[in-house]
């Protein structure tokens, strides 16, 4: 299986100060996008505390391929191992940013959204709390792997507004479920087998205030790199006025096929044999 990874965040035009963060590991192959929230860079705090929370507990229980009693939080049954991990560790950064937004200080009610996306060979995880969101581009199709966490959502899934009454909606950006606000947190986890050509976009919302879903898949399919696409997506939202700060991901994954790997191993191994062979015949000769 080949990954490719890449990410950027900028600032926008509105704002003064980046409160969205973003991680990609390329060994794990696990991505993280975070957008935080509250005044005296607060957010920006947040958002930081829950990427390198998420990937350093990720990656311990991982590697260790820790029990269940070991995780923070109670597992799910429904959920891989790995699955559970994601989760325990998101439930942990949360405690953790809730904890600090708690205590008083300039960072009292700080907060943030997650998306988080693992990549194996054998599945793929997604996992969110809030309006950050993860795409999934598979043959020509587009679909959200992330549920929003907000007002306006769950009035849409209760067929209380339509989407068009949603995106005109003052209360579009309340969230009902973040990092930080409460004591424990119970984010959307999804698990899925991979495919060869897949593509995932991890992004803030500063990308779809302004970006459709159609947009999101014609940018994706005309893409031949997750740099490029990752630019483009930055382009359009600052060509839209970029009012918020915007950070995406995108991961491109290409999985082998079986016949073409055992073919391609064996012309290694047919010229092996015959470099093998031109080399004795060069010591052979007079």
């Amino acid at each position: 299986m080949l990954i490719k990874a890449s990410g950027i965040t900028d600032v926008g035009l509105k704002r003064e100060t980046n409160e969205d963060a973003f991680s990609i590991d390329d060994e794990l192959h696990l991505y993280v996008v975070a957008d935080g929230m509250g005044g005296h860079q607060a957010g920006e705090v947040a958002s930081r505390i829950a990427v390198d929370l998420i990937n350093s507990a990720f990656k311990k229980w991982l590697t260790t391929s820790a029990p269940e009693e070991e995780l923070f939080g109670l597992p799910d049954e429904s959920l891989s191992p790995e699955g559970n991990y994601l989760a325990s560790s998101i439930r942990l950064a949360n405690r953790v940013i809730h904890e600090l937004a708690t205590m008083g200080d300039k960072r009292q009610g700080m907060g943030t959204t997650v998306a988080a996306l693992l990549i194996m060979p054998s599945k793929v995880i997604a996992a969110n709390v809030g309006d950050s969101r993860i795409y999934l581009i598979r043959e020509g199709t587009i679909e959200r792997l992330s549920r929003d966490h907000t007002i306006v959502a769950e009035q849409i899934e209760m067929g209380i507004m339509t989407v068009e009454e949603a995106n005109a909606s003052s209360l579009k950006h309340i969230l009902t479920r973040n990092l930080g606000s409460a004591e424990d947190v119970l984010p959307e986890v999804f698990e899925l087998e991979p495919a060869n050509r897949d593509r995932f976009v991890l992004c803030t919302d500063g990308l779809t205030d302004l970006v459709t879903d159609e947009e999101i898949l014609d940018l994706t399919l005309k893409a031949d790199e997750p740099e490029s696409l990752c630019r483009n997506f930055v382009d359009l939202a600052l060509e839209r006025g970029a009012h918020d700060n915007t950070t995406v991901v995108s991961v491109f994954v290409t999985k082998e096929n079986k016949k073409d790997g055992s073919l391609r191993r064996s012309a290694m191994a047919l010229a092996d044999i015959w470099n093998g062979v031109q080399r004795v015949f060069k010591k052979l000769k007079p």
